[in-house]
């Protein structure tokens, strides 16, 4: 082979061969070498679900840990309750009876449980419907013995104010207060009812007017010699003598 020739073809594979040197060196610069090493340790998949370590090594793919099935607490209700035991002074209505035993129910209780709320909530509930009740009691004894230890209707003087007092309740065409047995029934009946009746006001109200009945000619049957303008200014004499003014 002549010398030009081979001159030629030296030269073309030096050529050749520094070229594939420049881009075997642009492909592997020393950044780039370190991204692809770093890139190579990342942790990957592998095609049976595993997980690549930096070195290579499969790595079994993680389970979720499964959790034991939590168990329902055994109910404590009955499946039907018996009857409850009332607290004394309370009654308990068959559908109030009902509503209870449901929410009884609902909140899980035993039976020795819905008894327990059951007497608390009663012994509550007695005791406030009992209060009211309670204190009228206690008024009306106060009053009554506030009218006993009166100086001008109580003492010795307390049996003959009751008895005139009463001469309001006697019916008649000659009492302009209570006509009929009927007028003086429903009058007892207002005074008993609401307590009224042992008021210290009140009962000194009607001893003053039991007076002016009791006098002669009043409640006798015959015609009443005074007009009711006049019984009025005999039990209010102060307020007679204002009008007069």
């Amino acid at each position: 082979m002549p010398e030009e020739t081979t001159s030629a073809i030296n030269s073309a594979a030096v050529e050749d061969g520094a070229t594939k040197t420049a881009e075997q060196t642009a492909q592997t610069n020393i950044l780039g070498d370190a991204a692809d090493k770093t890139a190579e340790t990342k942790p990957g998949k592998t095609e049976d679900g595993g997980q690549k370590t930096g070195d290579g090594e499969k790595k079994p793919e993680e389970k979720p840990e499964e959790k034991p099935e939590e168990k329902k607490p055994e109910a404590k209700a009955p499946e039907e309750y018996a009857e409850f035991t009332v607290p004394e002074g309370t009654t308990l209505d068959e559908k109030t009876g009902a509503e209870f035993k449901v929410i009884a129910k609902e909140l899980d209780l035993t039976q020795e449980q819905a008894q327990k709320l059951l007497d608390f909530g009663g012994e509550k509930l007695r005791a406030q419907i009992e209060a009211p009740y309670k204190l009228w009691a206690e008024t009306q004894a106060k009053w009554q013995a506030e009218v006993k230890a009166d100086n001008e209707i109580g003492g010795t003087k307390f049996e003959q104010s009751i008895k005139d007092a009463a001469q309001v309740f006697v019916p008649g065409e000659s009492n302009p207060f209570v006509k009929t047995d009927a007028e003086a029934k429903a009058l007892r009946e207002a005074l008993n009812m609401t307590g009224a009746g042992n008021n210290p006001a009140m009962v000194k109200f009607f001893v003053k007017i039991g007076k002016v009945l009791a006098e002669p000619g009043s409640l006798s049957g015959g015609p009443v010699r005074d007009k009711k303008d006049t019984l009025l200014a005999q039990m209010y004499p102060t307020m007679n003598e204002e009008g007069k003014g």
